[in-house]
């Protein structure tokens, strides 16, 4: 049976484009890891990678809501991703020259972070508009499945590509820029997505921080919403480990390969969870699963931080996938379904916020942890932390209550 939103075409096309380009992004994301951690040896300078993806995503990304709520959104994902694919392009170009040094790649990262600052808040409140409503879960389910196929994917061919030789992390870079034709691609066949109505679009800076205003007071009087994004970003601020990847590769003897294997396995998990949730009926007590999945994520950090081999680690990864992509899909069905279209640019602007503000702190924060007690030692107190956050946060009614019927009821 095939899953009602691949029924419609235009979300059929965009989905197929991304999942292509977000192959290359996520290979790259885990080329540059390697490559910072081949530079200096340190999971700290691996773990920096993380703030310095922070700094302009806390800066732009309430702007890039804005912009999104008073933006043809197709027009601004074009940019964006005409922007990212430049600096693909100079990594690319850098590396073949040899002139990569942990400072350039610093910067190119962080340009990078500011074109995803603008390109997120537009894509999540984009894919609404691709189906009705009543098939956005099932639509939040595949795009699931095809992000989370490309987080199993991207790694495998990063370490691929960085075994096959001296080249190999320039390969993994040119791949990395091939892919984003597919996406654009992809947008220049959509149809313009201007905002619905056009009441209200700032008209100058005090309008735009208006607007933001507006967006906060939103996220704050609604406490469901509020609740779904603070429990993610304090769950992956203390449990957040990738950063750390790249090193228990070494201490578990494994090579460019085994390390690939290692950073797919939590996208593994995750994709087989996003699949699930494709086929099975709508789950209406979302707030309850969140919180669930929260703990489990903590809990399967801890096992992942005990295991000595490749087998162990890999599956407490994938379960780590498995219960972070059961969190978001119902994280992400809370935050639309309880959103009006008019906010939803600056709703998904400050989810972005939180969402990609706590792993990116959790990867510095693990670091500087294992800089100074080691790598195992940092992962099992961030899972035991992520255990503590599930607990405190089973005791928010407003979330754990909080269920959505596509019928006629009232939202909770």
């Amino acid at each position: 049976m095939t899953p009602p939103a691949l029924k419609y075409p235009e979300f059929r096309s965009y989905i197929s484009g991304n999942f292509i380009s977000n192959v290359g992004n996520s290979a790259q994301t885990w080329a540059i890891a390697w490559h910072v951690f081949q530079l200096t040896d340190s999971s700290f300078m691996v773990g920096m990678l993380g703030l310095v993806r922070i700094l302009p995503l806390l800066v732009l990304t309430l702007f890039g809501g804005v912009l999104a709520d008073h933006a043809d959104r197709r027009k601004l994902l074009l940019a964006t991703q005409f922007g990212m694919a430049f600096v693909a392009l100079l990594i690319l170009w850098l590396s073949y020259t040899h002139q990569v040094t942990v400072g350039v790649l610093y910067v190119l990262v962080a340009l990078n972070a500011v074109a995803r600052a603008f390109d997120g808040p537009a894509r999540q409140s984009f894919v609404v508009g691709l189906v009705p409503l009543e098939h956005f879960p099932n639509a939040a389910s595949i795009n699931g499945v095809a992000w989370r196929l490309s987080d199993v994917l991207g790694p495998i061919v990063a370490g691929g590509f960085i075994a096959s030789g001296s080249n190999g992390l320039t390969a993994c870079y040119l791949f990395n820029l091939l892919t984003f034709i597919a996406v654009l691609v992809a947008l220049w066949r959509l149809p313009a997505r201007p905002p619905e109505s056009t009441e209200g679009r700032p008209k100058n800076f005090k309008d735009v921080t208006d607007s933001i205003k507006e967006g906060l007071r939103f996220v704050n009087r609604t406490p469901v919403v509020r609740h779904a994004m603070w429990i993610d970003f304090w769950a992956t601020l203390l449990s957040g480990a990738e950063a750390l990847i790249p090193a228990f590769a070494v201490i578990l003897g494994l090579g460019a390969q085994g390390y690939g294997i290692l950073a797919a396995s939590t996208g593994f998990g995750a994709l087989l969870a996003a699949a699930a949730l494709s086929f099975l009926p709508t789950i209406h007590n979302q707030g309850r699963w969140v919180v669930a999945m929260i703990g489990a994520f903590g809990l399967f950090t801890i096992c992942f931080g005990l295991s000595n081999s490749l087998v162990t680690a890999s599956l407490s990864l994938a379960a780590v996938g498995a219960a972070d992509m059961i969190s978001t899909v119902m994280r992400q069905t809370i935050r639309q379904l309880a959103t009006p279209d008019a906010m939803r640019g600056r709703m998904s602007a400050t989810s972005s916020l939180f969402h990609i503000s706590g792993p990116q702190l959790g990867d510095f924060e693990a670091g500087a942890v294992a800089h100074g007690m080691g790598e195992r030692f940092s992962i099992v107190l961030g899972g035991a932390l992520c255990v503590g956050v599930a607990a405190l946060w089973s005791r928010a009614r407003e979330l754990v209550n909080y269920q959505h019927r596509m019928d006629s009821e009232d939202k909770n």
